[in-house]
């Protein structure tokens, strides 16, 4: 196909868990955008059959999964599975489809297409919109020293984090990476956009007005063992490249888990020691590999991570 007439396809991908009223809030979004999804796939956690029973009844067309039930990192993998699309955008049911978000991402990934076509350039693109949630804007923050993604990009800076029910991936990046099911909620995909751009030389680029809208939570994450060790540990892997990285990721780590222990004693007293002692041990577990903290559940503690 002539790169002046490259259109991608985007494979809507909509995780949801027991709010089966909210997912139809979210597929009318998806049905009200200026420019139709490729393809649609809802994949749901839920614990009971109201979401099941809703979707064959109302949306037959749609394509319906059973999720694997172990976390949303887990369920997104299912979902790719099952996707077509050139591109894959994944949503959840509290999230609202910006009429124009998929116009303006698919001509943006054109218009980009062409630009590398005629410059000979082969640098794939991940592109991240914004979102709205109560009327405050959110958009995408890096990572500080502990890890906490809370920094504001600086103009011209290289971007290495996306907000990811904005954000429009090339699949073909599907087939080099996943997302890591034993990383706590939000650090799944900061770990996969990291990579994505420090190990498969992606770039990330922003597109300030394709806004879609982020409901409130019903269901806060809770700060826990597992989300501390989730972060300390893709801050290990943000180090763990360019020269002399054994030594940068020691140095982090002989800093940010004395903090980490100092914290929780200051939060907790001294039951923030055993706190720190379920942090450090699922740590350790993530620092092995997948398969060793597959053994005992990401938590570290015999269990999965908690549901989110």
């Amino acid at each position: 196909m002539p790169a002046s007439s490259f259109l991608p396809t985007v494979s809507v991908c909509i995780y949801t868990c027991d709010h089966p009223e909210q997912l139809r809030h979210t597929l009318q979004s998806v049905a009200d955008s200026t420019m139709p999804a490729h393809q649609l796939i809802v994949t749901d956690d839920s614990s009971g059959y109201d979401t099941r029973e809703m979707m064959r009844r109302d949306y037959p067309d749609i394509t319906y999964l059973e999720g694997p039930r172990r976390s949303r990192a887990a369920n997104r993998n299912r979902a790719l599975r099952a996707a077509t699309g050139s591109h894959v955008l994944f949503l959840d049911d509290q999230t609202l489809l910006g009429a124009t978000f998929l116009q303006q991402m698919t001509e943006s990934v054109a218009d980009d297409h062409l630009r590398r076509a005629t410059a000979g350039c082969a640098t794939p693109l991940i592109l991240t919109g914004t979102e709205v949630c109560q009327g405050r804007r959110g958009v995408p923050r890096k990572p500080a020293f502990l890890g906490h993604p809370t920094l504001d990009y600086r103009r011209g800076e290289r971007l290495c984090s996306v907000l990811l029910h904005s954000a429009v991936f090339p699949r073909e990046l599907f087939e080099n990476l996943s997302f890591d099911e034993h990383l706590a909620v939000g650090y799944d995909d900061l770990e996969l956009a990291g990579r994505a751009v420090q190990e498969f030389g992606y770039r990330i680029e922003m597109v300030p007005s394709a806004v879609n809208q982020r409901l409130p939570s019903v269901s806060a994450d809770r700060p826990c063992s597992a989300s501390d060790a989730s972060r300390l540990y893709v801050a290990c892997r943000r180090y763990d490249h360019g020269p002399q990285h054994p030594l940068k990721t020691a140095v982090f780590l002989l800093l940010a888990l004395p903090h980490d222990l100092a914290h929780h004693l200051r939060a907790a007293g001294l039951r923030g020691a055993g706190t720190f002692y379920d942090t450090a041990t699922c740590l350790w577990q993530l620092l092995r590999g997948p398969r060793a903290a597959g053994r005992q559940g990401a938590a570290g503690l015999g269990a999965p991570l908690p549901r989110d």
